[in-house]
């Protein structure tokens, strides 16, 4: 009878400690599986915002964009950027409009921050939409970079960027065929900045050829 009794205590010391370690187990599974669950929240919560900032910034590419159309091949008239009389509006600075006729790259080291901080230093306004916050708390700005090396109509001597496609110019082209265009596309940056809710700050860039 002593050994029987000492076998069931032995029993239920031994249940007990595989309950203990189930326990554990459940425990630290829980424990896992909750802090699972608030790392997908988080990661959905941040691509929500990103699209956000997205969506936010293609109204800006947008409105850059018209800007652009609006503005190719007008002429310029006295009093207007620092354009001066028989040139074309694109031709020089538009800073009131945000557009700068010349191509400001990062330096070495520098970020897309440090350029547009050093453009609006230098007198070209982030232009903003209307309204300017979105449903989202976004609020878009942007900055217009003319692809070229120097001021004045687009051509090849002041570096702008040609289309890159090479068009057959030889005289074996078939009889009929179009002739290639004779103006080179000239390309332009649009550099938008997004500054959003928890003071997030997004930069997208779109490169146009007009």
């Amino acid at each position: 009878m002593l050994s029987t009794r000492r076998q069931r205590r032995g029993q239920r010391g031994f249940i007990m400690v595989i309950a203990l370690v189930a326990l554990v187990i459940m425990t630290l599974a829980a424990l896992g599986l909750m802090r699972t669950v608030s790392t997908s929240a988080t990661i959905a919560g941040n691509l929500a915002f990103e699209q956000a900032a997205a969506t936010s910034a293609d109204r800006a590419v947008e409105a850059a964009i018209a800007w652009l159309e609006n503005s190719t091949g007008k002429a310029s008239v006295s009093g207007l950027g620092t354009c001066s009389t028989g040139t074309t509006v694109l031709a020089c600075d538009q800073k009131a409009a945000g557009y700068a006729a010349v191509r400001t790259d990062p330096a070495s080291g520098q970020t897309w921050t440090t350029v547009w901080n050093t453009l609006v230093a230098a007198g070209y306004t982030a232009v903003t939409l209307s309204p300017a916050q979105d449903s989202a708390g976004n609020t878009p700005a942007y900055l217009i970079q003319r692809m070229c090396s120097t001021a004045g109509d687009a051509s090849s001597t002041n570096g702008c960027s040609a289309s890159p496609l090479a068009l057959d110019t030889s005289s074996s082209r078939k009889a009929g065929s179009l002739a290639p265009p004779t103006n080179a596309q000239v390309y332009y940056r649009i550099t938008v900045r997004v500054a959003g809710p928890r003071n997030t700050i997004s930069f997208i860039q779109a490169m146009v050829a007009l």
